[in-house]
């Protein structure tokens, strides 16, 4: 990750952009592991900003430049991510191959293993509602 900066979101209607691993995807829905760090995160979930990029954007740097597995891109808002006690900041990451100037981590400090998990379920809720962003889901017959 980058250097923490200490610019604190505004726009609770903004996008966070979550890059989703196939293992966390059923049926086409999330689960809860997909919006809370694992072990190696150091309690900081990665996102990108909407104010700085796009959900294809966001994508393709995970996939393509990162070279990460995707099976999409989903999101939350940062109001909603403020109303769970998740403080959200930049974390924007300025060198290296892959540059990446809309990066911001959600942050889980101080939340027990039982509360991150709660949290994440509900993060995971809302993104489910709003469904992937990107790629477009596809369209099935009667729909």
């Amino acid at each position: 990750m980058g250097e923490t900066e200490t610019t604190v979101l505004s726009d609770l209607e903004e996008l966070l952009f979550r890059q989703v691993h196939p293992s966390f995807v059923r049926d086409g829905r999330v689960g809860s592991q997909a919006f809370r760090p694992t072990a190696k995160d150091e309690k900081k979930l990665s996102v990108a900003r909407s104010s700085k990029t796009s959900a294809v954007a966001a994508f393709e740097l995970h996939t393509q430049c990162n070279k990460l597995a995707s099976s999409g891109t989903w999101a939350v808002t940062f109001g909603e991510c403020q109303a769970f006690g998740l403080p959200v900041s930049e974390d924007a990451v300025t060198e290296g191959p892959c540059p990446d100037p809309a990066h911001a981590i959600i942050d889980f400090a101080g939340l027990s293993n039982s509360k991150a998990e709660a949290q994440g379920a509900r993060l995971a809720r809302h993104a489910n509602d709003r469904r992937r962003l990107h790629p477009p889901e596809e369209k099935t017959a009667g729909s």
